[in-house]
């Protein structure tokens, strides 16, 4: 792999690795909010809820720009 191939992939990588961690982290807050304090008020309830919706929001194009980087990756000599 060339050096401007290598740029490219490392910025690929970076931004599917943010998507990544934005999906882990509102999952896992998400989970942990609706266990902890959803019985308490309708308000964590939504909070929760907007979490999840977030988590499922980012999976979507993360999971389209992860296949094609994968099919760019293979793609390299």
């Amino acid at each position: 792999m060339d050096e401007a191939t290598k740029q490219v992939f490392k910025a690929k990588f970076i931004v599917l690795t943010v998507m990544l961690n934005i999906i882990i982290l509102c999952f896992a807050m998400a989970v942990f909010i609706l266990f902890r304090f959803a019985p308490e008020g309708t308000l964590w309830l939504v909070v929760g809820l907007l979490l999840l919706a977030t988590g499922v929001a980012v999976s979507i194009p993360f999971r389209k720009r992860y296949l094609q980087t994968k099919a760019w990756l293979h793609e390299q000599p």
